[in-house]
């Protein structure tokens, strides 16, 4: 097997990466590749010296977007090869790609884009979702930044918080979904399209974000082969199989229902699954040796 010189991707708040992402570097150099873990923005890091670039942990993204797009076209103006690739990258920055795929007949939560020129409060935004209750949060954010959980009979006290916000940016509007609190959010680890592993994550009492950071927990889980064929089913409806993928989502009368499709820097839990460290590795190899 070629040797080759593997940047993984990430933040300067993370030199380390983070969690389970921290076995990927020994199983790939396990495989005979030469690793470097590299911050996204060190203004002095020649990208070129690498045979391929692996995003990972660069969680920071969001809080930059200018400068991380910039980076982002100018490693494609290299043609260096990038896992998961720039124009997938790109497309899954934005979560307008949910209505995309909602126009492809997949089935996800409902949702509405809530542009800065949209002037409708929350109680317009409630009866335009017929619901009680909505999520709303920016179609470009990591780790439930600026999300907020709205309440039909609370809707005014968040109106001031949201004035400047929905100003700078796109958000998406859903109804609340009450199994996020009463199941949990169910993802699904994909590599080159198959499946590894399954978890599900909850919040913890009193919330509705399930990230780590907020408190939330995460639990591996044997997922039935129809959970599976559903999550799979989100994937093959893609025009370019992306190299690692995580599908997010809830279960609501039998039907799993898209939340999120994680193809940028998704947290992989690696930890969770004994294969998947390797799994993940073989997978990248197979991509640069393209």
């Amino acid at each position: 097997m070629q040797s080759y010189h593997i940047a993984l991707v990430t933040s300067a708040e993370l030199p380390d990466l983070f969690g389970g992402e921290q076995l990927l570097p020994p199983a790939l150099e396990k495989l005979g590749m030469r690793v470097s873990i590299c911050v996204w923005d060190a203004a002095d890091l020649d990208w070129t010296t690498f045979d391929a670039i692996v995003i990972r942990c660069p969680w920071d993204y969001h809080e930059k977007l200018p400068a991380f797009l910039a980076w982002l076209q100018q490693l494609q103006q290299l043609q260096l090869k990038v896992v998961n690739d720039v124009e997938t990258l790109r497309w899954n920055l934005n979560k307008n790609y949910l209505f995309e795929l909602q126009r492809a007949g997949l089935p996800l939560i409902p949702s509405i884009c809530l542009k800065p020129d949209d002037r409708r409060s929350f109680d317009e935004l409630l009866d335009a979702m017929k619901s009680d209750e909505v999520v709303v949060k920016p179609v470009q954010s990591a780790g439930a930044w600026r999300t907020l959980r709205v309440q039909k009979t609370q809707s005014r006290l968040y109106e001031n918080q949201f004035e400047q916000w929905r100003l700078e940016q796109d958000f998406l509007v859903q109804p609340f979904m009450p199994e996020i609190v009463a199941q949990g959010e169910y993802s699904l680890i994909f590599f080159d399209g198959e499946y590894s592993h399954a978890l599900i994550k909850r919040a913890k009492a009193g919330d509705f974000r399930v990230q780590s950071d907020h408190g939330g927990s995460v639990e591996a889980i044997h997922a039935s082969s129809e959970l599976i064929a559903q999550a799979a089913n989100i994937l093959q409806a893609l025009p370019n199989m992306p190299c690692y993928a995580r599908v997010d989502g809830i279960i609501s009368d039998g039907q799993f229902l898209l939340m999120e499709l994680e193809l940028l820097e998704p947290e992989l839990f690696l930890e969770l699954a004994p294969h998947a460290a390797s799994q993940l590795a073989q997978a990248i190899i197979r991509r640069i040796s393209v």
